[in-house]
């Protein structure tokens, strides 16, 4: 490999290029820097960060590391050689083709053994790999899913269930709290109508949402649609997201209210497995039937 000194260490890449030469999103990039102290980039006159052909190296052998299992706090605090031997001794992936779905079967083994350290370290590898959005289509979002069938399946406790959706949580909980608005960010409003337990959609939903610079208000599930109305209110959200996971009974009702109450300059958009069962309200209030979750994603970027 070649020499460390023969690396430039003239400044000249924005956080763009970065990404290109990198493979790593912008997200990933400034978590690393920030939390991690992984490059130092320098600034321009006008405080804009720039970086060097050292910086994109180093950063190139980092996610080398990462997708050889170790993790990233352990790998910023090398030093070069350090970082080369470590690599050296990595093995190629044979998952390397489909990094997503060996980052959700190794989640699932270890859920499976109820190996809580090893899940949690599963998702926080991935957490500081890939952007926040690729992390809930590609692997929140199709975890729940198989956890789903495995229950149905009776190849998982409720137990197996419960701890597996509590780790993705708290994974969840801690990207939201990277993304916060910025003054002027429009207002998206979530929530499942009352008799609605699933929750998890939603926040899906919401991290989602807050990496598109949303200001996210999440109100969670079994919301009385009055009070879904009175938080569209108080906000001005410019959208309000409902999610319709399970038949119930009043939920004809209470998307009635929800449509009477809701101020007209509020778009509605309504998702979820039971969703198509109102078409015929969704279509007469003029509310935005939501298919999935890829749907979602481009809806918010708009």
């Amino acid at each position: 490999m070649a020499n460390d000194d023969a690396v430039s260490v003239t400044p000249k890449y924005l956080i763009g290029r970065v990404t290109k030469l990198t493979g790593l999103s912008i997200d990933v990039v400034r978590v690393w820097e920030r939390r991690y102290g992984a490059v130092r980039p320098a600034r321009s006159d006008g405080g804009t960060r720039l970086y060097s052909d050292a910086d994109i190296r180093r950063l190139r052998r980092l996610r080398q590391a990462v997708d050889g299992g170790h993790s990233i706090g352990q790998a910023a605090r090398l030093s070069e050689s350090e970082l080369d031997e470590l690599i050296a001794d990595a093995q190629p992936s044979i998952e390397a083709a489909d990094p997503y779905r060996a980052v959700r079967e190794r989640f699932i083994e270890a859920v499976q053994t109820m190996d809580v350290v090893g899940a949690d370290q599963e998702l926080a590898r991935a957490a500081t790999l890939f952007p926040a959005r690729e992390l809930v289509k590609r692997i929140a979002a199709p975890i729940a899913d198989e956890l789903c069938e495995r229950r149905t399946q009776k190849d998982f406790s409720v137990a197996h269930e419960r701890l597996a959706l509590g780790l993705l949580r708290s994974m969840l909980g801690s990207l939201f709290r990277l993304y916060p608005p910025a003054g002027i960010a429009d207002t998206i409003v979530l929530a499942a109508p009352a008799g609605e337990r699933n929750e998890f959609s939603l926040w899906l939903a919401s991290l989602l949402a807050a990496a598109h610079g949303w200001r996210v208000v999440c109100l969670g599930a079994d919301i009385p649609a009055a009070e879904i109305a009175l938080a569209v209110r108080l906000t001005n959200a410019r959208v309000l997201a409902l999610n319709l996971a399970s038949g119930h009974y009043g939920t004809g009702d209470e998307l009635a209210i929800v449509s009477r109450l809701v101020p007209f300059s509020t778009r509605i958009w309504i998702a979820g497995a039971e969703a198509r069962r109102h078409e015929e309200l969704i279509s007469r209030a003029n509310w935005i039937l939501v298919a999935d979750l890829e749907e979602l994603d481009a809806r918010l970027g708009r």
